[in-house]
C-alpha cells in the first residue's frame, strides 16, 4: 500500500508523534510510507529531525518517505486535491483543523479533546471524505463525539514498558510532569502543599516527594518559586532529566501522584490519556491518580491503583498506603500487570487490524 502520514507537529517531540512515528515504523515494514512535510516542515532540516525523532522516541524510521506535500498551513487546496490521490491511506493527527482528502481511505487521529470544533457545514463536508477517528481515549472521545459525527475507535497510546522494572523501593513519592509556568497545568503547588500537610501532621519518617519533568527557558521562575515553596522539607526536583535517571527514578519510587485537571473543567486542561502513570505503574509505583480526563481508564480503583476527586482524599490514600505495606505491595504486582495493556505490542496488534481489516 501507498500510505502518507501527516503531523504538522512533528518539530515538538510530543505524545502525538511518538503515536504517529510508531504507526510510521509499524506500516512501513511492509508498505511504502511517506511521511508529509508541510511548508514549515520543509523549510527545516528534515532528515535531520527525524534523525533526532528516531533516537529520541527509540523508533527505526529508516524506510521512510520525507516528502514535501501542499498539505497544512500555507498548502494549496487544489494541489492537495490531486496530490492525494495516489494515497491508498492517509493518516493525519489534527490540530482541530480539518481538509478534504482524496486517499482512498483517511484516517484522522485526536490527541486532543477540543471542545469548540468548527461545526459549519464546510466542516462537515471536508470531514466527510474521512472513514474513521482513532482517539488515546475514552475521554477524548466523548468529547470529539459531541461534536462530529464519524466512526471512531480508541487505540490507547504506545508505552514502552518494558523500558520501566521495579527496583529496591525506597520511601518515595514521584510526580512527573512538565513545569510550565504560565498554565500549571501539572499542578505542582497543589502537590507540593498537599505533601507538607502529610509530612506535618503525620509520621513521615524517612518519605520524600520528588517532582521530574521537563523545563523550558522561560519557565525557570516558576521552578524557583516552586522550590521556594518547598522549602525545608524533603521535596526535590529534577528538570529535564537524563532518561536513565528517570528510569530509574521510577524504580525506586514507591507512590506515584498526578493531579492534572484539579479544579479544571475545560477538558483540554485534563490529562487526556497520562502516559506517564502507565510508566510509572510499569515500574512497580501505586498510582494515586486524580479521578478526571484518562485517568481512570489506566488504573482500576482500589484495584491497580487509586482515583481521588479531592487533596484530602489525596491525602488519606497515601497515608493509607505508607502505613501498609501488605497493601502497598498487593496493589503494586496489580499495577504492573495492568500496565501491560498498554504496550507498543498491543498498539501495534490493534492498528494493524484497523488497517488491514
Amino acid at each position: 500500500m501507498k500510505i502518507g502520514i501527516y503531523t504538522p507537529y512533528l518539530d515538538s517531540f510530543g505524545g502525538g508523534e511518538r503515536y504517529m512515528l510508531t504507526i510510521a515504523e509499524i506500516l512501513s515494514s511492509d508498505n511504502d510510507v511517506d511521511l508529509l512535510l508541510d511548508k514549515n516542515l520543509a523549510n527545516q532540516d528534515s532528515k535531520m529531525l527525524i534523525c533526532k525523532l528516531s533516537k529520541h522516541l527509540n523508533l527505526d524510521l529508516k524506510k521512510l518517505n520525507l516528502v514535501k506535500a501542499p498539505i497544512g498551513a500555507g498548502g494549496n487546496a487544489m494541489e492537495r486535491i490531486f496530490f492525494l490521490k495516489k494515497y491508498d491511506l492517509l493518516f493525519y493527527l489534527t490540530d482541530g483543523s480539518f481538509f478534504y482528502s482524496t486517499a482512498k481511505k483517511n484516517i484522522i487521529h485526536f490527541q486532543v479533546p477540543f471542545e469548540n470544533l468548527d461545526n459549519s457545514y464546510w466542516s462537515k463536508f471536508k470531514l466527510s471524505s474521512w472513514t474513521l477517528a482513532i482517539y488515546n481515549s475514552e475521554f477524548t472521545k466523548d468529547i470529539i463525539e459531541k461534536n462530529i459525527s464519524l466512526p471512531g475507535e480508541v487505540v490507547y497510546p504506545p508505552v514502552a514498558v518494558e523500558d520501566f522494572k521495579p527496583l529496591s523501593k525506597k520511601k518515595q513519592i514521584l510526580s512527573v510532569g512538565r513545569f510550565y509556568g504560565y498554565l500549571k497545568t501539572k499542578k505542582h503547588e497543589e502537590m507540593i502543599t498537599t505533601f507538607i500537610n502529610l509530612y506535618k501532621h503525620n509520621d513521615l519518617k524517612g518519605w520524600s516527594l520528588y517532582l521530574a519533568g521537563s523545563l523550558i527557558e522561560g519557565d525557570e521562575s516558576y521552578l524557583d518559586e516552586l522550590k521556594d515553596l518547598a522549602k525545608n522539607y524533603p521535596i526535590y526536583f529534577y528538570p529535564n532529566i537524563k532518561h536513565d535517571d528517570l528510569r530509574k527514578l521510577y524504580g525506586e519510587s514507591s507512590i506515584y501522584w498526578h493531579a492534572a485537571g484539579l479544579n479544571e473543567t475545560n477538558p483540554e486542561k485534563m490529562e487526556h490519556f497520562g502516559i506517564s502513570t502507565v510508566e510509572a505503574m510499569a515500574a512497580g509505583c501505586v498510582p494515586v491518580v486524580i479521578n478526571k480526563g484518562g485517568q481512570p481508564e489506566i488504573v482500576e480503583d482500589q484495584v491497580s491503583g487509586f482515583l481521588w476527586n479531592d487533596l484530602s482524599e489525596l491525602e488519606n490514600l497515601t497515608l493509607k498506603l505508607i502505613e501498609n505495606d501488605t497493601l502497598k505491595s498487593k496493589v503494586t504486582e496489580k499495577a504492573i500487570e495492568r500496565s501491560r495493556l498498554f504496550s507498543k505490542m498491543e498498539f501495534k496488534e490493534h492498528i494493524s487490524k484497523i488497517i488491514y481489516a
